[in-house]
């Protein structure tokens, strides 16, 4: 028997992504997919009721006083992580993928065969990233076109000679993580962490697949994801974010005022010219499939609105407040 997994998420996103995210993981193999609902969302509930293997729980204050925390944490990774532990206990799965909602497994059979080819010493099982990028002066059709880039190799000499002057804005070649994301095998008594258990158990790294990560749906979502980062209240101790992540936000900040100034700098971010992807695909790092999951939605009987415009327009209304008082040009 094959071995199971499954997925837990807690996103608070626009619907058509939400459901996206749960349709293409149960269509890629996944036992069953728990999604926790940050806040309530009428019509992101209404599309998941529609699916097979799917479980939903908004996370409203009746939802956190009925927990230990007795109320909702403050950050929202303390609320993933919760949520995980959560579902880790509880799950009748064989393993547990703990991801975000911008996050995609690229081929869910190409995962089922890792498990089952895993060690027993493996206590869990990492996915690498390949993260979206638009080739410059393309214009995606809906919020997932681009390409994939990798993780650079030897950073210290392939990152200047693919970004250049802006190498620091990039976590080895990447504006995200570079960590991946961990199948953890269940019944372990692993504790579960963003994107790995704690305490650096034994693990393998999948070769055969990879976990999409777009960061930022869109130019807008990218932007206001940097915005609120930058906003949030000062912390003692360490980085949280990391030195590139910081450095893009903080720049970010710096320039909201300048829209030409803002734009080029989400443009380099984001954007790859022909130079930049010709290197990559000499570094083996540049996935160039498209991934579409249109025809999934459709065999579930779902029709979200994945445009652009669509999106932005949820977002807008999503961040209405936060706009107004940061950057009210994109309000």
């Amino acid at each position: 028997m094959k071995p199971t997994w499954a997925v837990v998420t807690t996103v608070d996103e626009p619907a058509p992504l939400v459901a996206t995210f749960a349709a293409h993981h149960i269509a890629q193999g996944a036992e069953r997919v728990h999604v926790f609902l940050d806040h309530p969302d009428a019509e992101a509930e209404a599309m998941l009721a529609r699916l097979p293997r799917c479980s939903v729980t908004v996370c409203d204050d009746a939802y956190w006083a009925a927990t230990d925390k007795r109320k909702r944490p403050l950050i929202h990774t303390a609320r993933q992580l919760y949520n995980a532990r959560k579902v880790y206990a509880e799950t009748d799965a064989d393993w547990l993928l703990h991801a975000d909602g911008d996050e995609f497994v690229r081929d869910g059979a190409a995962v089922t065969q890792a498990l089952a080819e895993a060690p027993p010493e493996a206590m869990y099982l990492r996915l690498l990233v390949a993260e979206r990028a638009y080739p410059k002066g393309e214009i995606g059709a809906d919020i997932f076109s681009g390409v994939f880039r990798h993780a650079l190799p030897d950073f210290g000499q392939n990152g200047p000679d693919v970004y250049g002057d802006m190498t620091g804005f990039f976590h080895y070649g990447l504006t995200g993580h570079k960590a991946g994301k961990a199948l953890s095998r269940v019944g372990a008594g692993l504790r579960m962490g963003l994107h790995a258990p704690t305490h650096k158990p034994v693990h393998r790294v999948i070769q055969t697949t990879r976990l999409l990560h777009f960061d930022g749906l869109t130019r807008l979502h990218f932007t206001l994801k940097l915005l609120r980062r930058a906003a949030e209240p000062e912390h003692g101790g360490s980085n949280r974010h990391g030195a590139a992540r910081s450095t893009q936000f903080l720049s970010l900040r710096e320039s909201i005022s300048d829209v030409a100034l803002r734009e080029e700098l989400v443009s380099v971010l984001k954007n790859l010219d022909p130079d930049q992807m010709a290197r990559l695909r000499k570094l083996a790092c540049l996935d160039e499939a498209r991934f579409d999951p249109r025809p999934v939605l459709a065999a579930a009987g779902l029709a979200p609105d994945l445009s652009v415009a669509g999106f932005d327009a949820r977002l807008r209304q999503r961040h209405a407040a936060f706009l107004r008082d940061h950057a009210p040009d994109l309000a």
